[in-house]
């Protein structure tokens, strides 16, 4: 038997109120070039016709009710009801390109117990079109330790992750409470336990970017509001508590600090409180001053030295010091060797379809399950 077919895959798709981009959703993990072995879609109680247009995919698509509890308790339910030994927790305006599946299982069959990740990219709407954009964040895959850079925001979304049934299991599950950060909580989680994160370099998902006129119906912007900025906060302490009980906490105040000065920032005009809190959290567990401040400065110095072998480079050239300016292009490239491995990865992902090119992975699927709907 084929190794990958060993894995058997579980979809679950949290839903409410998803009409408009369910369908395609739904018909872009139909279109993998592996299979999933089960799709459930866990209604949250969704008074549009989500449910319906689940249920016009038949047989492969299973629809289950969550009683209106939210997405944790709903991702829950699928869980529990999966029958995988694979997880992908999957929202249902994401997309997925036709070798996520196949690459991701790849992966977690060499490493059972952990967790897979493909590349990701942003759906976003041009002139009515939604179109292939770049992630929002550096590649997570050029970080030394992934826990350090997802505290730091950088990070996959749920559409580019499989799990192991295992992996997942050992986390203890969603957390209901968090309403801000619920996939950051979880992975941060497993990753502070030792779960084994593994990023491939195949495969696409599309994590799909509201315009500024729905933004306020979405989860996104939970986090601008007073209960999001407390779940963001809820989340990093989770974190700190199990990093210090785990007597680790001392690799990560760095990225703790950054992360939770930048909360306090956005706090300290409309949550005064909670950018208190934060100030508070940054003096208990935090760097301290003198090495965050360091440690900017270095970067700082790090650029303006960059900016100024750009600048002796282009002189050396015009006065005829080429031999010069070619060691300092050498010292040049050397501070630049990580930024220029993170580019090459970005144009490999990037290779097809292009940047601004409109996604239309699923939407086949979609139109043939439309259409027996309606009886065509």
């Amino acid at each position: 038997m084929d190794k990958v077919q060993q894995i058997k895959i579980s979809v679950i798709i949290p839903c409410y109120n998803e009409e408009q981009f369910i369908g395609q959703a739904i018909g872009s993990i139909i279109e993998q070039t592996r299979p999933a072995d089960e799709i459930i879609v866990v209604d949250d109680g969704s008074d549009d016709r989500s449910p319906e247009i689940a249920r016009s995919f038949g047989k492969s698509v299973n629809v289950l009710a969550s009683g209106g509890g939210g997405a944790p308790r709903a991702r829950n339910l699928g869980a529990e009801y999966a029958s995988g030994n694979a997880l992908m927790f999957f929202d249902a305006d994401d997309v997925m390109g036709p070798h996520v599946l196949e690459t991701l299982a790849e992966h977690l069959e060499k490493y059972p117990d952990g967790i897979a990740a493909c590349p990701w990219f942003r759906l976003e709407k041009v002139d009515g079109i939604w179109i292939k954009r770049p992630r929002s964040c550096p590649p997570l895959s050029d970080e030394k330790d992934y826990l350090d850079g997802w505290i730091r925001e950088i990070y996959h979304p749920p559409c580019s992750i499989l799990w192991s049934r295992t992996a997942y299991e050992r986390t203890g599950g969603w957390d209901p409470q968090v309403t801000v950060n619920q996939d950051g909580d979880l992975i941060m989680r497993a990753m502070a336990d030792g779960t084994d994160l593994r990023i491939t370099d195949r495969g696409a998902a599309y994590y799909r970017r509201m315009p500024e006129d729905q933004l306020n119906a979405s989860q996104s912007a939970g986090q601008f509001t007073r209960s999001g900025r407390e779940s963001q906060i809820f989340v990093l302490l989770k974190i700190i508590k199990k990093l210090e009980q785990q007597d680790k906490l001392d690799d990560y105040r760095h990225s703790l600090t950054i992360t939770l000065n930048k909360i306090c920032l956005h706090c300290q005009d409309l949550y005064p409180d909670l950018a208190e809190e934060c100030r508070r959290l940054i003096r208990r567990f935090g760097e301290p001053g003198y090495l965050h401040s360091a440690k900017k400065i270095k970067t700082r110095v790090k650029a303006k030295v960059r900016a100024g072998l750009n600048r002796s480079g282009r002189l050396l050239n015009k006065i005829g010091l080429s031999g010069v300016r070619k060691a300092l292009s050498r010292l040049k490239n050397t501070l630049n060797s990580k930024d220029s491995a993170a580019k090459q990865k970005v144009r490999s992902d990037e290779a097809s379809p292009a940047i601004g090119e409109e996604i239309r992975y699923g939407l086949e699927a979609c139109q043939k399950a439309a259409g027996k709907r309606k009886g065509v």
